[in-house]
């Protein structure tokens, strides 16, 4: 059709009224979704356990061009803050735990020595035992009455009655001489 009649003119007219209509009825389908698929990736952003630290507390979702400036701003700024942030906190637990494993493994190593040295002493006693016998028995008696005073003076102190005594009084006020 080359419009040179009037009939034609009119169909023309006619084709691109309806052309038209099409594309502002896509333009809005288009604008429609786009408003779907912002609002799907807000919630998505929203809902993250992070989300608050990035700051993504808004219940409305932005328009796309917002989303899409606020996620590179999150990703250029305050994602590689929260990192290192969890990055020390990480550090700082490991050094928490690598003392405490230190820790146990010097109380362990104490352990060990302990337990060496009463196995050791209990073969010497046994030694001691055999080879002198009376001189097990004298050691054996000392112990006993050792053990028995320190038994007694403990009966002592838990029999006297505890007192409350203040403090002794000190002097107050300015310091002469000097």
């Amino acid at each position: 059709m080359a419009g040179t009649s009037r009939k034609e003119h009119t169909q023309l007219k006619k084709q691109a009224e309806t052309d038209r209509a099409a594309g502002h009825r896509e333009a809005a389908e288009a604008r429609m979704a786009a408003g779907r698929v912002a609002a799907d990736a807000w919630e998505t952003v929203r809902d993250r356990p992070y989300a608050s630290v990035l700051g993504v507390t808004e219940h409305r979702a932005p328009d796309v061009d917002t989303i899409a400036t606020r996620l590179a701003e999150m990703r250029q700024t305050r994602v590689p803050a929260r990192a290192q942030q969890k990055d020390a906190g990480d550090q700082r637990r490991i050094a928490r735990f690598t003392a405490t494993a230190n820790k146990a493994r010097e109380a362990a190593s104490m352990y060990r020595a302990v337990a060496d040295d009463a196995h050791t002493e209990k073969a010497l006693q046994q030694r001691i035992a055999q080879q002198h016998p009376e001189f097990h028995r004298a050691e054996t008696r000392a112990r006993a009455e050792v053990q028995q005073v320190q038994e007694a003076q403990t009966a002592r102190i838990e029999q006297q009655p505890r007192r409350y005594e203040p403090p002794a009084p000190s002097r107050s006020g300015p310091k002469l001489g000097r």
